[in-house]
């Protein structure tokens, strides 16, 4: 703040399930609905604002921001309100996450404050949360823990008759039940699917290709990412050949994401590997993770940012076959180190390949 020239930074979240992370830095609050705003003066006590009596007391219990109000009579007016009481109204303020900040908020700002000078600064926050401490490294590592545990349910109840559905609830109960605090699966198990989505009531069968994505964030709110492939049965030769391809080519991903690579230098071979091979490109090639289920650096050829040493990234390439009929997507989460990355998901996945 002090580098920008900044007096605060208003920070906004919404409940939507990767635009939380923000605040919840910040504040160390868990965002269940709604938008939260924190006013961070460079000097002086940040204000949090809620917008109910309910989210008023389980902040006062759980951030450790002292001074928590509640967004009345409005979320517009609580801000205005909170400039003008903190003399900020000529200040020159940072606007972080201006992607899902409200038009009309950003209006009422402007106009309510016209000699202030309004400035984007997400990537003040942004890049502090690019590299994780030994502490949210810990938080991590728990969460693949779990991100484990889906595939460990997902081995012992997928059979011919079972549902979409009854496979996803069966592994969100497991999940609940051992610590997860948000959960995104996408699933598909009818071959030629060429992208999961949600889970449906088709029961499974023999032939099935079955791809299950699991996002979810452990105790104290971090995101992992952990996608597998499995067979319902033997599968066609042509199946099994991309499969082993893919295979072959996530093996080698811990050596590819090392300290000082480019991003870009990542994507590039992802997306090498897949074409040399004679197949298509499926979905992007990853993100990085944190406090929000997709951070950045993106696993992108135009992605400048270089890897460093505490970054967690998932790495998900997927393979499509040129005639369209045939996919497989594979991803895990992985920790940047001084040395190879290491694979914080660890269900091999030879033994998800195929369910008898």
């Amino acid at each position: 703040m002090v580098s920008q020239d900044l007096d605060a930074l208003i920070v906004i979240s919404s409940a939507q399930i990767n635009e939380k992370g923000f605040v919840k830095y910040l504040t160390n609050y868990r965002h269940i609905l709604y938008n939260l705003v924190v006013i961070f003066p460079r000097s002086g006590e940040a204000r949090l604002l809620v917008p109910s009596p309910v989210q008023k007391y389980w902040a006062g219990l759980l951030s450790w921001i002292g001074n928590v109000e509640e967004q009345v009579p409005s979320l517009n007016e609580a801000i205005s309100k909170n400039i003008r009481d903190m003399e900020l109204s000529k200040g020159r303020l940072g606007l972080i996450n201006t992607r899902i900040m409200p038009a009309q908020t950003y209006l009422a700002l402007r106009e309510g404050f016209p000699e202030a000078t309004l400035v984007d600064a997400t990537s003040i926050i942004e890049e502090a949360r690019m590299v994780k401490s030994d502490s949210e490294q810990a938080l991590v590592r728990n969460a693949a823990a779990l991100a484990d545990l889906s595939f460990k349910v997902l081995a012992d109840i997928v059979r011919p008759g079972i549902t979409e559905r009854e496979i996803v609830a069966r592994i969100d109960s497991e999940l609940i039940g051992a610590g997860a605090e948000d959960i995104f699966h996408l699933f598909t198990s009818r071959p030629g699917n060429l992208y999961p989505y949600a889970a449906s009531d088709r029961k499974i069968e023999k032939g099935d290709i079955v791809i299950l994505n699991t996002e979810l964030s452990g105790p104290g709110g971090y995101w992992v990412q952990m996608v597998r492939t499995s067979f319902v049965g033997k599968p066609k030769p042509e199946f099994e050949g991309i499969y082993d391809t893919l295979i072959d080519i996530a093996m080698e991903l811990t050596k590819e994401l090392r300290a000082g690579k480019k991003v870009s230098e990542v994507a590039d071979w992802v997306r090498n590997q897949i074409i040399s091979s004679g197949y298509e490109i499926g979905v992007n090639f990853g993100h990085c993770l944190g406090l929000d289920v997709v951070e950045r650096p993106l696993v992108h050829v135009n992605e400048e940012t270089a890897l460093k040493p505490g970054m967690v990234i998932t790495v998900h390439p997927q393979l499509v076959s040129t005639d369209k009929e045939a996919t497989v997507w594979f991803a895990d989460t992985y920790l940047i180190t001084e040395g190879e990355a290491e694979a914080l998901t660890k269900v091999d996945p030879l033994t998800m390949k195929v369910f008898e």
